[in-house]
């Protein structure tokens, strides 16, 4: 059987929910059981926000995680507050310009998911990026079926959004 626990984690802004949402969506179109649950600080703005998904073969029985197989963390405090419930051999993909994991140690998948897609000329694709490595490095969904996830949840900027997630599949580079 497999299952894996995923927590996504950012702030207000960050496209932490929606990158939740595209994750799922691409595991459900690879005919795979989801479940998401998301959370957020008490802020109106500026806030942290968190997306759990659970992702399995089976039918899943309970909707919380038990621990984190995948951590995806695009500010420090995601790293920070998450990283004793990583599991052991529990992978971290975070951007290597916002959080700094020296004093850590574990399995680290750093790009640099704000400048690549500042680069591109649209900040708000940074989760497109991160998307893309996450896909690429564990598999867990297909790249095509997060291709359509993104196609189908932003029709009018599908090209630029799978343009962002293309370089992040391939590993971060313009």
């Amino acid at each position: 059987m497999m299952k894996k626990e995923i927590r996504v984690y950012g702030y207000g802004g960050q496209g932490i929910i929606t990158l939740g949402h595209l994750i799922g969506e691409g595991a459900v179109e690879d005919k795979k059981e989801v479940i998401m649950t998301e959370e957020y600080s008490p802020y109106i703005t500026g806030g942290w926000s968190r997306a759990d998904i659970i992702i399995s073969d089976e039918p899943i029985d309970y909707p919380l995680i038990s621990g984190i197989d995948y951590l995806i963390t695009l500010s420090q405090e995601g790293l920070d507050v998450n990283y004793d419930q990583l599991k052991k051999g529990g992978m971290v993909f975070l951007d290597g310009d916002l959080v700094d994991y020296s004093n850590y140690s574990g399995n680290f998948v750093p790009i640099r998911a704000k400048r690549i897609s500042e680069k591109l000329g649209n900040p708000r694709t940074m989760n497109m990026v991160i998307l893309g490595s996450f896909v690429s490095k564990t598999g867990l969904i297909s790249r095509e079926a997060a291709i359509n996830a993104i196609r189908k949840r932003f029709p009018r900027y599908a090209e630029e959004n799978v343009k962002a997630f293309q370089i992040g599949y391939e590993g971060g580079e313009l």
